[in-house]
Parts: C-alpha cells; structure tokens; sequence
C-alpha cells in the first residue's frame, strides 16, 4: 500500500471514529483464533466446549443424514472468538469446502454467530437456518440447540417459528380471545419445553461425567476428547480423592513402619512421598485455572487433563500400596492358618518329585535331547525350591511364637516361602505338561515369529517419528530391546525344529516386553503431538498478534507513544525466543509464543489508549468542530511525524464496533451469509 494510501485510511478512519458519539475501539483485542478453516476435518468442532457428548453426537448424526438426503452438507465451529469477523470465517470455511457447504459459526465470548451458504443451496434456506438458530442463541444462549434447529431448518426448510396471525372470522374480541389463549398456551408449553430442555441437559451431563470418571487416569488420549466441563469436574473430584487418600495414608503408614519396619514399609514411603509432591503440583496448576491464567482452551485442556491424569495415577498408587499394608496385616493376624497351608503343599510337591524324574526319563525315549533342553533341569531345580520352603517354614513358626511387636519379618518369610512353593510347582507342571506343550510350540512358534517381527517393524516406525517430532522417550532403551527381539527371531529361526519349546517360552517373554515398550512409546509419541499442535497454534496467534500491533502502529504514526512500541518490541523478542526454542524444549517455547501473545495485546491497549487519549485532546480543543480537526491532526500527524519509525507499511488497524444486524443475501444461486450479535 502506498503512503498516501495509508494516510489516506487512516484519516478516514478517524474522521469516522471522532463524529462518534461514544469512542468505539480502534483496535479490538487479539485472542486466539478459531481453527483454520482449511484445517476443519470434522463437521461438528467445539473448540469452546459448549456443546455435551450427546448434543454433539446428535448433531453429527443428523449431519450425515442431511448429507446424505440433500447432498449438501454444514460444518459447525463453536470457537471462544472469531477475531476476523464470522463472515470472513464462514466464508472461508465455504469455500475451502464447495458450493454444496454451508458454515455455522459461533464466537462464544464475543457472542457473535453468522451462517454462510454455498452457491448450490436452494433460495430461502440461508434465512430459515439463521432464524432457527438465532432463536436459540438470543433465547438463552443454548448452543447445542441453536445447531440442532439449524440443521433441522436446512433439512427442511423451515425455522420451526410460527408466521400465521390466525384467522380472520368471527368477531375482532374472539379474534383476540383466541390470540390471548394461545399466547398463554404458548408461554406455559415454552416453559415446559425450556425445563424439559434444562433437565435434559443436565442428565446429559450426569451421563458424561459417570462415564468420564471410568476412563483410568494414564488414558491421556481418551480424557483429552472429553469436553472442558466435564474435565473441570473430574479435576476437582481427583484433587479432593487425592488429598483424602494422602490424609489416610499418611496414618495407615505410621502403623505400619511401627509394626513392619522401614524397610519393609519403603515403597508405601515411596508411594506417599510421590503423592504428596502431585498433589502440590496439581494444586498449583488449579490455581493458575482460577486466577484464569491460561490464555486458551487448549491450555486449560492440558492442565486439566494433567491434573486428572497426574493425580488418578498417584491415587491408584497410594491405594495399591494401602491395600498391599492391609493384606500384610490380615496375613500376620493369620500367620498360623497360613503357615499349616503351606506345609501342606510342601508335602504335595515332595510327593510330585519322583514322577517327574520318570516322565522326564521316558520323553528321553521320544525326544531329543536338544527338544528337552529347556525342561531337563526341572526336578533338581524344583528340589532345591522346594528345600528352601521348608526352611522358611521352620523359621516362620519359630517367629510365631515370638511377642506380636517382634513377629514382623514373619510376613517377608511367609511370602517368600509362597514365592518358593510357586516356583517350585512350575517347575514340576513343566515337566508334566512337556509332550502337550512341545506339540502347541511347534504349531504357534511360526505365527508367534510373524508377531514379533511385525512389532519389530512397528518399533522401528514409532522410533523414526518420534525422533523426528522430538518425542522424549527412552529410545536407547527401545533399541536395545528391539536388538534381544532380533537376536531372539533369529534363534527362533535356526533351532524352532530343534528345541520349539525353548524358542517359543522365550519369544513369548519377548513379545510380552515389547507389548509394553510399544504402549509406552505411542503414549509418548501420542502426547508429543498434541503438544506440537497446541504448539504451532499458540506461534500463530502471537504472530497475528505481533502483525495487528504492527499494522495499527504504521498507521497512526507519531500518535501512539512508547509504551506500546515497548510492548511490541518485547513481544517481538519473545517470538523469537518461542521459535528458538522449539526444537529445543517445546514447553518452554509455548510459554514463550503465549507470553508474545500477551505483550503484543498489551501494545494493542496501550495504542488504543493513546488514540482516545488524542481524541479526547482534539475534542476539548475545537468542540465545535471535533470530525475536521481530528481528521487534520490526524493527517498532520501522520505527515510531518514521518510515520512509523519502523518503515513498515501495514494496513489500518482499527476496527468499528460490531452491531447485531441481519444482513446479507438469500437470492442468487441460493448462497449469502447472515449474522451478527447475540
């Protein structure tokens, strides 16, 4: 734009702005954006969190009905604002998806709304699906249900509102009787309708909230879907479970050091120290959420699921450390019940030896030697176990008899003794069971090598993307693990007609560690992800942030003062920082893009105070003539200021204020846009 252009503007401008009545905003502040239009893959987005699981799931139903009925199709945006006006938003969001599209976008917080339509919609269908839903925003601000009545209106054609005055016979007083009588009707069923609605919604969101609280705390995936409401509840419900289980524990943990020791009692200490230390962190992330400190919905998201993920996880550990206490208790109190149980089975498995020796000398006729390498040493080992139980035993009656403040240790030795017999059994059943199980090794050793080497490849995958995206997992560890699962594969290939029970016992454990392994990494990878992409949002917003500041100070020239060219140098600095640090330490490089943000919304505020401040200026001067000395001053300003020392020619950067007119076009191909305040 030329610099006459640019004076030119911005004199129009403020000679608009000074014959106002009341000073409109020159710069409206910058908030985050909704989502590109480009962007949108699903039909319904609820960047704003309005809408309850059913509403939206309802809506989408009904969405591909009319898609599928009509072939024309809507895409639905409840965003906290719409920066750039709904019109330009719902116009881009049509044409990114065709003429058979329409758009109906919500800006929660500025409560302004507009529904575009594409040039294949029939005639009238614009007016009969912004009436639908205006109606329901104006009504009562019920987002799910101005949608809902939106679709139903461009399904059918219709807003739902009724256009008859009734009918022309009969006397004018009956005429009115009659209009009188459905008016009260008319009251009393909206008043129904409205409570109906209420008690719907409200056991909607029960039904959410039962089924959010069966989601466990470390399926981070599956609470982030779930909407801010329901988060916000659960977040509430974890910090007080939290502090209530660390209140009891810390008393259960007291006795049960008294009666089992430290040492014994370490992971309950581990356990209750970890607690602690999430629950002020969570504490901590709450109150950042009261004092509003994050500057997005998607933010708050992430604390909330951090605070419900985090929390859960420590509570289930405490409990589980609780419970593992109150079992060892149980099992002292019953120490001598247990101690006669396991005599009993040492007897058994003394009485199962011999056998064992004689089927394992008769598969030798059978089998080779190598097939029965994993089993041959089965009975002498299941012997020495079985040995070292029956010394725990004799020991552990020997403590029994002991005082009760001195009978501690007994449960170590009970459980060990348990640990002992178990091993042994497994032992001897290896032996017992060795023909079947050389059969089923031999026939699932083949899909079994197809598994692992599948997950193998999965690995390999998950590690090149998350080195690439900087997902901060344990890949050294991965490559080791996947380095045994070759090792093992390859043996399992060589020596599986050989020895198919050894291989296929220790594909399976290998299997088993790489089950875990890949879970671990898609989580890792998984949360990578959503931070890349609260990430780039949050750069994106503070560089339209950055520009809007800059385009409102070339334009007004020596007019804005320093504080706001401060504000915007700060802001410009911290998105630098943002973008070094991105590849670096992604956390810090979102607070970086967020605090950018915010200092280029300062610069914003402080422009627009030194505008009104001018303007206030010139209106006391010449009050007579306030439009035409403003409008020199202006220009002047500009001119003999030099304009911005920057050198930048951005655009006019001020904004009129919003009004709620219909506007528009219904003609035509059927396309237009309407919308407005709210």
């Amino acid at each position: 734009m030329t610099t006459a252009a640019r004076i030119g503007r911005a004199a129009l401008a403020a000679l608009v702005l000074g014959c106002a009545t009341a000073g409109p905003a020159l710069a409206t502040e910058f908030v985050i954006a909704a989502p590109e239009a480009a962007s949108l893959k699903d039909k319904v987005t609820d960047e704003a969190g309005v809408l309850s699981s059913s509403e939206k799931s309802e809506l989408e139903d009904k969405i591909v009905k009319l898609q599928q009925e009509h072939h024309v199709v809507v895409f639905v945006v409840f965003a906290s604002s719409l920066p750039e006006g709904a019109e330009a938003y719902a116009g881009e969001i049509v044409k990114a998806k065709g003429p058979n599209s329409a758009a109906y976008v919500v800006g929660v917080e500025d409560s302004t709304m507009g529904v575009q339509t594409g040039k294949e919609w029939p005639r009238g269908r614009l007016d009969a699906m912004y009436d639908a839903a205006y109606g329901k925003l104006a009504g009562g601000r019920e987002y799910g249900a101005s949608a809902l009545a939106l679709v139903d209106a461009a399904s059918s054609g219709s807003s739902g509102s009724s256009g008859s005055a009734g009918s022309s016979d009969g006397s004018g007083g009956n005429g009115g009787l009659w209009l009188a009588g459905g008016a009260g009707a008319l009251v009393v069923a909206g008043g129904g309708i409205a409570a109906a609605s209420r008690r719907k919604t409200k056991k909607d969101s029960a039904a959410a909230l039962e089924s959010a609280r069966q989601i466990e705390p470390g399926n981070t995936s599956q609470l982030d879907r779930l909407d801010l409401a329901t988060l916000s509840q659960l977040a509430q419900e974890e910090l007080v479970s939290t502090d209530e289980s660390i209140r009891r524990g810390k008393e259960e943990l007291d006795i049960a050091v008294s009666e089992f020791g430290p040492e014994r009692t370490r992971p309950f200490t581990r356990a209750m120290n970890h607690s602690t230390l999430t629950l002020q962190k969570a504490f901590q992330l709450q109150q950042q959420l009261n004092d509003n400190l994050p500057k997005t919905e998607g933010e708050r998201r992430q604390m909330l699921v951090e605070i419900i993920s985090s929390c859960g996880q420590a509570d289930d550990a405490l409990d589980a450390q609780a419970a593992d206490f109150a079992q060892m208790r149980d099992l002292l109190i019953n120490a001598g019940s247990k101690l006669d149980e396991l005599t009993r089975r040492t007897v058994d498995l003394r009485g199962r030896l011999p056998q064992a020796r004689t089927t394992l000398s008769t598969l030798g006729g059978s089998y080779s030697e190598e097939a029965l390498s994993s089993i041959a040493d089965n009975p002498e080992m299941a012997e020495v176990s079985l040995s070292e139980a029956e010394k725990l035993l004799e020991r552990g009656r020997s403590l029994q008899s002991q005082p009760a403040g001195q009978q501690g240790p007994l449960v170590g030795i009970i459980r060990d003794a348990e640990h002992a017999l178990e091993v042994s059994d497994r032992l001897l059943t290896g032996v017992e069971n060795a023909e079947n199980s050389i059969a089923s090794a031999k026939d699932n050793l083949p899909a079994l090598i197809d598994e692992v080497e599948g997950e193998i490849a999965e690995a390999q995958q998950l590690e090149q993307q998350g080195k690439a995206q900087g997902s901060p997992a344990d890949w050294s560890a991965l490559e080791d693990l996947l380095s045994t699962a070759r090792a093992a594969v390859d043996q399992a290939h060589n020596n599986g007609q050989a020895d198919p029970l050894g291989q296929y016992t220790a594909l399976t454990a290998i299997d088993t560690k790489l089950d875990e392994q890949l879970d671990t990494v898609r989580e890792t990878n998984s949360t990578r992800e959503r931070q890349i992409a609260l990430y780039r949002q949050q750069i994106a917003a503070a560089e339209s942030a950055i520009q809007a500041a800059e385009d409102l100070l070339s334009s007004r020239g020596r007019v804005v003062g320093p504080d706001a060219r401060v504000a915007l140098a700060d802001a410009t600095r911290l998105y630098a920082q943002a973008q070094n640090s991105a590849s670096k330490d992604l956390r810090a490089a979102l607070n970086f893009s967020r605090d950018a943000a915010a200092a280029a919304q300062t610069s914003l505020r402080r422009a627009k105070a030194d505008l009104e401040a001018y303007r206030r200026q010139e209106q006391r001067r010449q009050a007579t003539d306030a439009a035409g000395n403003i409008l020199t001053g202006m220009v002047l300003g500009q001119v003999l200021g030099g304009g911005s020392s920057r050198g930048h020619s951005g655009g006019f950067g001020g904004g009129f204020g919003g009004g709620g007119f219909g506007g528009g076009f219904s003609g035509g191909g059927g396309g237009g846009f309407r919308g407005g305040s709210f």
